[in-house]
């Protein structure tokens, strides 16, 4: 990210690419209902991690524009981004298999990209409080869907994980 963008341009490539994520987390959905093809299926998830990244990393570029020139942190936003379930994601026994985390990714992804679109179209029409807010339930998305990846990634190492040349069909 050498070139130099706007916020708003920032929060259209963080949508962009939560999008490509949401894409990619379906389509591993789909192999692991599918059954057999898990080594396409990780490779999906690969790609939709990587495409998680950028969006992340787009989303904290577009972030820095709320910040103050002092460095203080975002402005309030007009309503509370909520706390949960944040903290219960990491400290709740979830039960789902790796389609089923890989189906919650997408979900996330597609709602940050929902809530990144949104903070463009503030920032384009100067409401900079709601642009900070929607930025916000973005990034906590994102967060979101950075935990299902993690927890289908751990899933299918503990289910699948077989290493050699026939580890693609279980």
């Amino acid at each position: 990210m050498t070139a130099e963008h706007n916020a708003a341009e920032h929060h259209g490539f963080a949508a962009h690419h939560h999008q490509r994520a949401a894409q990619f987390h379906r389509e591993a959905s789909r192999h692991y209902e599918a059954g057999k093809d898990y080594a396409h299926a990780a490779h999906q998830a690969l790609v939709a991690h990587g495409h998680a990244l950028l969006a992340i990393d787009h989303g904290n570029e577009a972030g820095k524009y709320y910040a103050g020139q002092d460095g203080s942190p975002l402005p309030k936003s007009p309503e509370p981004v909520p706390l949960a379930p944040a903290k219960a994601l990491e400290t709740a026994e979830i039960k789902l298999n790796c389609s089923e985390h890989h189906a919650a990714a997408a979900d996330d992804h597609e709602q940050a990209a929902q809530h990144h679109a949104q903070a463009a179209k503030h920032l384009n029409e100067k409401d900079y409080e709601l642009a900070a807010h929607e930025a916000q339930l973005a990034h906590r998305h994102a967060h979101y869907s950075i935990f299902h990846d993690d927890e289908a990634a751990k899933h299918h190492v503990e289910h699948y994980g077989k290493s050699g040349q026939s580890a693609e069909i279980a």
